[in-house]
């Protein structure tokens, strides 16, 4: 009972994450007009449920033997502090491909024009967003914290017999 509760929340949080996380980026994308409105408020966030579901899909698939195999899963609830190192990183990463420094120009053709745009670094972004992904879906509670849920839990089923 405990490990689905405690597999819901992990996709709950890393599909906000992820859908916030990509409208932010498209935020920062925005350039203005009637066009581009109507993009970011109907299309975007559709986009944004889109990838964020095909990721966590990536993740978990990549993920399964935390999931699967009982010493890696027990290393990694013991090592919870990792995950959260890792979403650090990952947040890092996504920060730094903003960044003047690490920004790449490239060129598109805009109303018949050809206009030279800064976008995000794609090595820092994937990176990032995808060390960021993984490491919240796979991310869990201290052990104590579990056996603590679980007694609660059990409890409560005793209660409600």
């Amino acid at each position: 009972m405990i490990s689905i509760l405690i597999l819901g929340i992990q996709f709950g949080i890393t599909f906000v994450l992820t859908v916030c996380l990509y409208m932010v980026f498209a935020l920062l994308d925005y350039e203005g007009g009637f066009d581009s409105f109507i993009g970011l408020t109907l299309f975007q966030p559709i986009i944004a449920v889109v990838i964020s579901i095909l990721t966590i899909l990536c993740c978990l698939i990549i993920g399964l033997p935390i999931r699967l195999i009982s010493r890696m899963k027990s290393w990694w609830t013991r090592h919870f502090y990792v995950s959260i190192l890792l979403i650090l990183i990952g947040l890092i990463l996504l920060g730094l491909s903003l960044t003047p420094y690490f920004i790449e120009s490239t060129t598109i053709i805009k109303d018949g024009f050809e206009t030279t745009e800064k976008i995000p670094n794609n090595g820092l972004v994937i990176t990032g967003w995808f060390l960021t992904a993984f490491s919240t879906l796979h991310m869990y509670p201290p052990k104590q914290l579990i056996d603590k849920a679980q007694t609660l839990l059990t409890n409560l089923k005793k209660q409600n017999k």
